[in-house]
């Protein structure tokens, strides 16, 4: 499945890994080719679903290895830079580099590292998830005062993702994402710059922006900035 390509100066053919899912994806969400202006290869992985990838443990090493070979099939089939569904699978982002010749960026916590170097070592840095209370050190690169905060167990936009729910509300899901974000600027209310974890919650980035004194980023904003890294 493919996107189109609307420049003719970018050659960019991103390979997107899939979680095993059937919810919608909306325009914005990593998983709808309509939001980029270059083709788009997705590979979806039998048996990744989110209840397997989105844990505070270490990935079994067969979903490792599936990772690892469907990067290759999309390498193969030509993508130049390959991500992900899920910004959970960054402790994968070390392996999947190693395992292919083109730049992969695993998830939007990429960023991480660069926010952080322009915030400075004592500002703290807002992380939006899809799920705070799985959210760990080890998906996070990142030594800084960070603030996290996730969607509440209970909001539609949450069951659907959590339950592979067939129909979803943008409406709902809109506010769903809102709550989230004033819980966390009620955190921390001098915040500068917040991170979008989920891939799923782009397509409601414009909701986060009215009225709000930060920058937002999310996996596009990763996959941008490594176009640009590498020149692609």
């Amino acid at each position: 499945m493919t996107g189109p390509a609307n420049s003719a100066r970018d050659q960019t053919v991103l390979g997107v890994l899939m979680l095993d899912t059937n919810f919608p994806r909306p325009a914005g969400d990593i998983g709808n080719p309509d939001g980029f202006d270059h083709p788009v290869i997705y590979r979806r992985l039998p048996g990744a679903v989110v209840s397997r990838i989105v844990t505070d443990k270490p990935l079994p090493d067969e979903l490792v290895d599936l990772f690892l070979e469907n990067a290759r099939t999309l390498e193969d089939a030509g993508a130049t830079v390959i991500s992900t569904s899920c910004g959970f699978l960054f402790p994968l982002q070390a392996r999947l580099q190693a395992a292919v010749g083109v730049p992969v960026i695993t998830s939007a916590l990429c960023l991480l590292p660069v926010l952080r170097e322009k915030a400075g070592v004592d500002t703290p840095i807002g992380i939006l998830t899809f799920d705070a209370e799985r959210l760990s050190p080890h998906h996070i690169p990142d030594d800084g005062p960070l603030v996290i905060e996730g969607l509440a167990h209970t909001d539609h936009l949450f069951r659907v993702i959590a339950d592979d729910q067939a129909e979803l509300d943008q409406a709902q899901a809109g506010r769903n994402v809102a709550d989230a974000i004033q819980r966390l600027k009620s955190r921390a209310p001098g915040l500068e710059a917040v991170i979008l974890e989920c891939t799923n919650l782009p397509p409601y980035r414009h909701k986060l922006m009215k009225n709000n004194g930060f920058s937002i980023y999310d996996i596009h904003d990763a996959i941008k900035h490594l176009q640009n890294a590498y020149k692609l």
